[in-house]
C-alpha cells in the first residue's frame, strides 16, 4: 500500500528500492514496456544502481557457468533430520 502512495507522488517514477526489487526482472526482461522504461532511465542518472544491476548480471552470468553437482540421494535424508533435531 505504501509503494502504490509512493507512486502517486513520483508520478510513476522508480526509485533505487524499486529498482533493486525488479533488478531480477529487468536483468531477463521480463519488465512491462513502461516500468522497464522508467526502471532504464532511472539507470541512466543512478551509478549505485547501475552498478547494482552490472554486478548482479556478472553474478549470474557466472554462476551459470559453474558445474552442476549432484547430490547424494541421502542429502536431503540427513538435512531433514539435522533440522528436526535442530528445532
Amino acid at each position: 500500500m505504501l509503494g502504490i502512495i509512493r507512486r502517486i507522488f513520483k508520478g510513476g517514477e522508480v526509485d533505487c528500492e524499486d529498482v533493486k526489487q525488479m533488478s531480477s526482472d529487468y536483468i531477463e526482461d521480463q519488465l512491462p514496456p513502461k516500468r522497464l522504461k522508467s526502471v532504464q532511465q532511472h539507470l541512466t542518472g543512478c551509478g549505485p544502481c547501475r552498478a547494482f544491476v552490472e554486478t548482479l548480471t556478472t553474478t549470474i552470468g557466472l554462476l551459470s557457468r559453474l558445474p552442476r553437482v549432484t547430490l547424494p540421494p541421502s542429502f536431503k535424508e540427513n538435512l531433514n533430520s539435522k533440522i528436526r533435531r535442530e528445532r
